[in-house]
């Protein structure tokens, strides 16, 4: 503000010196031409007080009714300049401090989603090896419990033909008691036997 008054200040001595110069040179001119003879032209003395006076007047009223206002206006117009760039600094602080609270709300946001991911692929980890367990140990139990079963039908099987072995050896030695074996009958019956064995493997 004090720059404007000093420019105000100065406009206004500079008119104050063109209206003086103008006033002599107006003066001058409306002065009659000078006689032969003579050197300096007359002055008029009274036109230029008269002059210096009027601008003098016009100068007050300008100060008192003109100056003031264009002064005030000027600092009314400075005042609200720096405001205006008071709150766009305001402004861009905050837009700053905005900007700053989303970056780390999108950084939490991140590191959130990364354990989120994580947690998801143990816990996947962890359900795909209990399942995994789990398969093998039922695969293991039902093979275990074939081969069990196998084992209890060969062990049925085998008695089975023990226990047929030995009603036809029973039914044989009977036989024999009773007749008198020669070759044929011998021969006899061994085939009963084969056949009857072999009736006992399909079955």
């Amino acid at each position: 503000m004090k720059r404007i008054h000093r420019i105000i200040n100065g406009l206004i001595a500079a008119l104050t010196l063109v209206a003086v110069s103008g006033a002599v040179a107006w003066a001058q001119e409306a002065s009659p031409p000078p006689g032969e003879g003579s050197q300096l032209p007359p002055t008029d003395w009274g036109l230029q007080i008269w002059t210096l006076l009027t601008f003098l007047v016009l100068f007050a009223l300008l100060a008192k009714f003109a100056f003031k206002p264009i002064a005030q206006a000027l600092d009314r117009r400075g005042e609200s300049i720096k405001k205006s760039i008071e709150d766009a600094e305001k402004q861009r602080a905050d837009a700053k401090k905005l900007m700053d609270d989303y970056q780390k709300q999108l950084a939490d946001a991140r590191n959130e989603a990364g354990k989120i991911i994580e947690e998801a692929r143990q816990l996947g980890e962890r359900v795909r090896k209990e399942v995994v367990d789990k398969s093998n140990a039922e695969a293991s139990a039902a093979v275990q419990r074939a081969q069990e079963e196998i084992q209890r039908q060969k062990d049925k099987g085998i008695q089975e033909m023990k226990d047929t072995v030995a009603a036809l050896s029973v039914q044989i030695a009977s036989r024999v008691i009773e007749k008198e074996v020669n070759e044929a009958t011998h021969r006899q019956l061994v085939d009963n036997l084969i056949k009857d064995l072999s009736k006992v493997q399909r079955a």
